[in-house]
């Protein structure tokens, strides 16, 4: 049986000014017939098309728009595969994958390919989607834009594998403390996104640049679940798992204020904070909290001025019903972590612990 012939292809990794067009690798041009007459060149990825101007052996106009709607990034791979005239299927390996994965693509296409441009071995920064025992995870990296925009940017293989391309739904996130978080998921630019939370997400659990997680499918039903584990700094063995360490501890030495709940946090749904302990841990130019109660669930909050007072804005009747807060109780707020997005650790006081702090001047920073 006559077996037929792989198409040619080739890579071209995402370099710096790569918004301003490509090249094709000038070996390649011999599988092109009639190059010198082409003007466009029509790349298809995902289901879709981009039309884009041909100048010399260069993509350019129309070449912006397919690096923009496909969310293109320094440090990603692209493989085209010749279709026939000036037709390529563009395959995206994004920065969520890495070598291994790299190879298994090349092992199933080597037999027969014709491979110009491999002269550099591209190394992929962030890790790879993993399909083993059954159940589906990914590996990544934070990088800038997670904190600074606020949502991470799922690789492509691992949301197309999972149904979530456009599929705007909820996520459950756990971790390994079974603390929970409620975000959503939405396609972006041809790329699905986590968002609605992320920035808390990152905040409760002090996700630095560089910092290494795992996300594992745990039900992925119309609210997917995962299970979030945070890893080891990355070693030659990215499979090695360490316990997450909390974002921050309580201890004697963090300011923190003592409250007696009055009932005005019931008739406008507020909470003040006291002034002293506003000014002088810098709180007066912040917008968001999270609020951490005893079970390690957390609560993002809004907070501002109103009128002569500094408080809880928004957010405090979630917190307030799920730990059944009432009138009379006594709470310690303490402040764990004072960050971009400060961190308060709420803890409810017994009669006698409550006696014995209210007698302390709160502790500031």
């Amino acid at each position: 049986m006559k077996i037929a012939p792989k198409k040619p292809q080739f890579f071209k990794p995402i370099q710096s000014g790569f918004k301003h067009g490509i090249k094709i690798p000038i070996g390649f041009l011999k599988y092109i017939k009639g190059f010198n007459h082409i003007k466009h060149a029509t790349l298809r990825s995902m289901g879709k098309k981009w039309l884009v101007k041909v100048n010399g052996w260069r993509l350019e106009e129309g070449w912006k728009k397919f690096a923009k709607e496909n969310d293109l990034q320094l440090g990603d791979l692209l493989i085209f595969k010749h279709e026939g005239d000036m037709e390529f299927e563009v395959s995206i390996f994004d920065s969520s994958h890495c070598d291994r994965e790299y190879k298994e693509y090349l092992q199933q296409e080597e037999e027969g390919n014709n491979v110009e441009e491999t002269s550099k071995r591209v190394e992929f920064r962030e890790a790879v989607i993993h399909n083993s025992s059954g159940q589906s995870h990914f590996e990544c990296i934070v990088r800038p834009y997670c904190i600074s925009k606020g949502f991470l940017r799922l690789p492509k293989q691992f949301a197309m594998a999972n149904g979530l391309f456009n599929k705007k739904c909820g996520l459950i996130i756990r971790d390994e403390r079974q603390r929970s978080w409620n975000l959503r998921l939405v396609t972006y630019n041809s790329s699905v996104r986590v968002f609605g939370g992320w920035s808390v997400f990152c905040a409760v659990n002090n996700l630095k640049e560089g910092d290494h997680m795992m996300f594992e499918v745990v039900a992925n039903g119309e609210k997917p679940i995962w299970k979030f584990h945070y890893l080891r700094h990355k070693t030659s063995d990215m499979s090695t798992l360490i316990s997450q360490t909390p974002a921050s501890t309580s201890t004697d030495a963090n300011p923190h204020f003592i409250s007696t709940i009055k009932r005005y946090t019931f008739t406008r749904t507020i909470l003040y904070l006291p002034m002293d302990f506003v000014k002088s841990n810098g709180l007066m130019s912040k917008s968001e909290m999270i609020l951490v109660d005893e079970k390690q669930r957390s609560w993002s909050v809004c907070v501002g001025q109103m009128e002569h007072h500094f408080g809880i804005k928004r957010g405090w009747p979630q917190f307030k019903k799920a730990n059944n807060v009432q009138e009379g109780d006594t709470y310690k707020f303490e402040l764990t972590n004072n960050g971009t997005i400060p961190i308060v650790h709420v803890n409810i006081l017994g009669i006698k612990d409550a006696n014995c702090l209210a007698s302390q001047k709160p502790l500031t920073g």
